[in-house]
């Protein structure tokens, strides 16, 4: 099954599930397709095990960082929330292809597949509004910040980053590389830090 999963996972992230096929399924994981249909079930039982996982894996992550949130001051406060950025940034560099399944959502893909988002996306967000409301509500953020558009903008932002920087031939004057996701993290830092109120963590996020 893992080798299914994986194979579908690639090529529902590079060409989407509509454009993808049963036969190329199978041949991406060195298999028949009745073998395939066995094991997995249909296109669309794969779908959603591939987006299930997907879940299943950030929920893990986000729950870590949401666990290890310090809300003991503002300083506190700040490190926690850029590491949970930090946590989040690098787990989807190391899944691109869950950024690229997203996007051919957005896109349209998969339409007659309905309330995915709210199956495996609005919990994720909800499980780190609920910790970042608290927040607000306790005096650690800026009270007139817009927390669920600041937690959306940096999920929104990072997936696109993620799209990008993870293409074979990123566009013409994108730099991928190590530098490139350096000045990335530091931007969202920044980024929270204006639309949140936090202190800044270091002199070089402190926004100019």
């Amino acid at each position: 099954m893992e080798r299914i999963i994986s194979a579908a996972s690639r090529l529902f992230a590079a060409l989407g599930y509509d454009a993808t096929t049963m036969a190329q399924i199978a041949e991406a994981a060195e298999l028949d397709i009745d073998t395939v249909m066995e094991i997995a079930g249909s296109k669309r039982e794969l779908y959603l095990a591939v987006m299930g996982r997907g879940y299943t894996e950030q929920k893990a992550v986000l729950e870590g960082a949401l666990a290890r949130i310090d809300e003991s001051g503002a300083p506190q406060v700040a490190a926690s929330i850029h590491a949970l950025i930090d946590d989040y940034l690098e787990f989807c560099l190391n899944n691109p292809d869950i950024s690229a399944l997203l996007m051919h959502r957005w896109l349209g893909d998969a339409a007659d597949l309905r309330d995915l988002e709210q199956i495996y996306n609005e919990p994720l967000v909800n499980s780190v509004l609920t910790v970042f409301n608290r927040m607000a509500e306790a005096g650690l953020l800026d009270s007139d910040a817009d927390v669920e558009l600041c937690v959306r903008t940096i999920a929104w932002t990072t997936i696109v980053f993620v799209r990008y920087a993870t293409m074979s031939s990123p566009p013409a004057g994108f730099l991928a590389g190590e530098r490139t996701v350096a000045r990335f993290r530091v931007h969202l830092h920044r980024l929270s830090a204006r639309m949140l109120g936090l202190a800044p963590t270091s002199p070089a996020e402190t926004p100019p």
